[in-house]
C-alpha cells in the first residue's frame, strides 16, 4: 500500500491561457464500483431504420435559405434551437457515426462552411460562428446518426470571446509574436507539434499538454474548406477511432471565418443554397483526396522539427487562425461522468493519455493516409 501510495503526478499549466492538466498513469486503473453492461454505443434506430437523420428530406427542416448539400454531407435548421439569430445542423448522408472517409468529412466541413456563409449573408449583423461536432451521447450527442450543429451569434460564445481576449493580451505584452505562434513552437519544442501542407495551403496539429479533456489535438488552420485541414482533421480522428480505441468524441471550431455573401448562390431550380466549396471561407482551395492529392495536385507533406521548421509565418503577429479542438470524452463502458468538479468548479482536468503516445498514433496514421 505504501508503494502504491507513491505516484507520480505531472501538472502542466499554460501561462497564457491558465489551462491545466493533472497527469497521473495510476489513475487508469483507477477501480470502478459503478458497473455497466454496454460496451459501445448501442445504435437504437435498428441500423438506421428508425433515424430521423437517414430520413433528412422529410423529417429535418430547412433554413430561410434552404440547404447546403454535397454528395456526402447535407445542412438543415436546428428545431431545437439555442442560438441566435441562426441554429442549424449539419448531417453525414450515411449513418454510422465513427464511420467516415476523407471525401465523406470533407463535405461534413465544406457545407458546414457554407451554412455559415449563407447564415452570414441573411444576418450581417452576426459576427460569431461556432462549429460544433458531439459524436456519441457521452460527447453530448442526441442522435446517433453523424451531425454537427452550426451557430452564428451576436454574442460570441464564452470560449470565443475569452481566446479572443487571450490572444490580444499575449500580442500586446509579446511584440512581434502571436498566441498562436507561441502555442505551435512551445509544443514542437519537445516533439509534439507538426504541420501537413501542401503549397500555401497548411495545418499546424498539436497534441496538448494541458487538455481540457484527454486526448486533445489542436488544429489550426485557414478554415473548415482547406484540403490540409480536413486531411489533418480526418487523420486526427482516425487515429483517436483506430488506433487509440476512441469511441465517443467532441470536436469543435473558433476562429472559424465568415465568407462574403457573394460566394453563396441559390438555385432558382430548387430553392436550395449552393456554395462553392472551393472558396467558402474567404481562402481559395482545392479539393482534398482520400490519397492526399488534389485533382491531380502534388500530395501532402508533413512536418516535424522546431517552430522555424514548420512553416509559421515569419511574423507571428495578426496572425489568426482557425482553431479546432479535439478531444475523447472517455469509455462508453463507464456509467461515470469525466466532467467532476476539478473540471466544473476548478477548469482543470485530469489527463489519462500520454501525449506522446497521441502524438505517435497520429504519426501513423498521417503516414498511411498521406503516404507522409
Amino acid at each position: 500500500m505504501e508503494k502504491q501510495n507513491s505516484q507520480l503526478v505531472v501538472s502542466v499549466t499554460n501561462r497564457a491561457t491558465l489551462e491545466q492538466t493533472w497527469f497521473n498513469e495510476v489513475r487508469t486503473r483507477k477501480p470502478q464500483t459503478f458497473k455497466t453492461a454496454s460496451a459501445g454505443i448501442a445504435d437504437p434506430t435498428d441500423g438506421g431504420k428508425r433515424c430521423d437523420f437517414c430520413a433528412w428530406q422529410m423529417l429535418t427542416a430547412e433554413d430561410a435559405w434552404g440547404r447546403v448539400e454535397r454528395p456526402h454531407a447535407v445542412t438543415g435548421s436546428n428545431l431545437f434551437k439555442y442560438g441566435e439569430p441562426a441554429h442549424g445542423l449539419v448531417l453525414f448522408k450515411h449513418h454510422e457515426p465513427l464511420a467516415f472517409t476523407p471525401e465523406q468529412l470533407a463535405d461534413f466541413l465544406s457545407v458546414s462552411a457554407g451554412w455559415f456563409a449563407a447564415a452570414s449573408a441573411a444576418h450581417p449583423d452576426a459576427r460569431h460562428p461556432f462549429f460544433i461536432w458531439n459524436c456519441g451521447p457521452r460527447a453530448g450527442a442526441s442522435q446517433y446518426h453523424g451531425h454537427g450543429q452550426l451557430m452564428l451569434t451576436n454574442v460570441a460564445v464564452p470560449a470565443q470571446a475569452l481566446l479572443t481576449q487571450q490572444a490580444a493580451l499575449h500580442a500586446a505584452t509579446h511584440s512581434g509574436t502571436s498566441l498562436y505562434h507561441d502555442l505551435v513552437r512551445a509544443h514542437a519544442a519537445v516533439g509534439l507539434a507538426r504541420v501537413v501542407r501542401r503549397g500555401e495551403d497548411r495545418c499546424w496539429l498539436v497534441a496538448h499538454l494541458a487538455p481540457q479533456k484527454d486526448m486533445e489535438v489542436l488544429l489550426l488552420g485557414p478554415g473548415l474548406t482547406s484540403p490540409a485541414f480536413q486531411a489533418s482533421l480526418h487523420a486526427v480522428l482516425r487515429a483517436m477511432i483506430d488506433r487509440l480505441g476512441v469511441e465517443t468524441f467532441n470536436c469543435g471550431a473558433l476562429n472559424v471565418p465568415l465568407a462574403d455573401d457573394r460566394e453563396v448562390h441559390f438555385s432558382a431550380a430548387n430553392g436550395l443554397a449552393a456554395a462553392d466549396a472551393n472558396s467558402v471561407d474567404g481562402v481559395a482551395h482545392g479539393n482534398g483526396g482520400a490519397d492526399g492529392v488534389a485533382n491531380g495536385g502534388a500530395a501532402f507533406e508533413v512536418l516535424a522539427g522546431s517552430g522555424d521548421d514548420l512553416g509559421l509565418p515569419a511574423s507571428g503577429a495578426g496572425w489568426r487562425p482557425m482553431m479546432a479542438r479535439v478531444v475523447s470524452r472517455g469509455k462508453l463502458a463507464s456509467p461515470a461522468s469525466d466532467f467532476g468538479c476539478l473540471e466544473v468548479v476548478g477548469h482543470a482536468s485530469i489527463g489519462h493519455t500520454d501525449p506522446f503516445v497521441l502524438i505517435r498514433a497520429i504519426d501513423e496514421q498521417l503516414a498511411a493516409a498521406l503516404g507522409a
